[in-house]
């Protein structure tokens, strides 16, 4: 029997043992409330579930060795993260099929596009590449990697066709430093101050008169966010894994207390975690190069298109529109089969017919 396979059998039957084991440790003095018709309701199995994490001993423990385990023999992760070369993780959303057909989310932007221009208010898409893509060689698969730099180019191949508005970041970030951290979905603050860069390079945002000085703020380990789908935190530097330096930033505005009266037209940015967690810094980098205010209402946790349907329904931006919207947009969002679907059917399907209403 091949050793790899071996260790696929054995690594869960360890782990099954061990939680018998621990289950009966736990199970010994303990109660499980048993509510009327719990075999039916599902309360017997929900008390198990309750008592499992509470008292089996080291559970926290165990998933982590054996997860580690399961890296270093094997180079496998759990679902959600694919291991790459020399210590990468990428996610798996980034290694899904792309959509047979990018039409339905160009009517979508489009939807979104009227509807601000409707406010006076225009539109700046930002195509955020895949970190698959940008990293390829510590890819998992260049075939792979290959799959998302096609499509970053024919979305914007498409983006442009329709008349969208877009920011090509991928060459500002496909250089050092490295613009994501090896062990977490997101980009660094060198590469959100990258991109930023790039926006303001780009010539469609007319760059302001505000002056910002950037003051470092201490140093401090980064252990990413793909970690979890490997092992836990306290075990991941034992194989390889280790926290990354994170070096955040903070703004300071000078030479004006009116920061408004300073800039000739406010700016929005929409977008996700990549937008939304000051780690990064993204919205501080743009204001610092592009001299002007931008307000920051994106979102973690939601993808790029429900934080924009809710600007669009926001009173803010019906009694104080800005003269410009920034949407950042992570590229592997296209594969997500849910980008068009719920939380906001309405709102949705009023963007699938692609007619504007106001």
């Amino acid at each position: 029997m091949p050793l790899p396979f071996a260790i696929r059998l054995i690594l869960p039957a360890l782990f099954f043992g061990y939680a018998v084991l621990g289950g009966l440790h736990a199970l010994h003095g303990s109660q499980i409330p048993l509510p009327d018709k719990a075999l039916l309701s599902g309360g017997l199995t929900a008390g198990f579930e309750r008592l499992y994490k509470r008292d089996l001993p080291h559970h926290s423990l165990a998933f982590g060795l054996i997860g580690a385990t399961r890296y270093t023999l094997l180079n496998e992760a759990q679902a959600g993260a694919i291991p790459g070369r020399d210590g990468w993780l990428v996610t798996a959303e980034e290694t899904r099929v792309r959509p047979p057909s990018l039409t339905p989310i160009l009517h979508s932007l489009l939807h979104v596009k009227a509807r601000l221009a409707a406010r006076g208010v225009d539109l700046v898409l930002l195509p955020l590449p895949a970190k698959i893509d940008l990293a390829a060689s510590h890819s998992p698969s260049p075939a792979l990697s290959q799959r998302a730099a096609t499509l970053h180019r024919d979305f914007l191949a498409a983006l442009a066709a329709a008349d969208i508005p877009a920011i090509d970041l991928r060459p500002a970030l496909s250089g050092p430093p490295a613009a994501f951290f090896k062990t977490d979905t997101h980009w660094t603050p060198e590469g959100a101050t990258l991109a930023a860069r790039a926006v303001a390079a780009s010539g469609l945002i007319p760059g302001g008169e505000v002056r910002f000085t950037t003051l470092p703020l201490p140093s401090r380990g980064h252990s990413g966010d793909l970690i979890a789908f490997v092992t836990t935190p306290a075990l991941a530097p034992a194989i390889g894994l280790p926290p990354e330096p994170l070096t955040a930033t903070r703004l300071d505005m000078l030479g004006t207390s009116d920061i408004f009266a300073a800039s000739a037209t406010n700016i929005v940015l929409i977008g996700t975690s990549y937008s939304a967690n000051p780690d990064w810094g993204f919205a501080d980098a743009l204001m610092l190069s592009l001299g002007r205010d931008v307000l920051n209402l994106a979102e973690p946790g939601l993808g790029p298109m429900l934080p924009m349907l809710r600007y669009l329904d926001s009173d803010a931006l019906a009694t104080d529109p800005p003269g410009m919207v920034i949407w950042e947009f992570p590229v592997r969002a296209l594969t997500d089969p849910a980008l068009l679907t719920s939380p906001t059917p309405d709102l949705v399907a009023q963007t699938n017919a692609g007619g504007p209403h106001g």
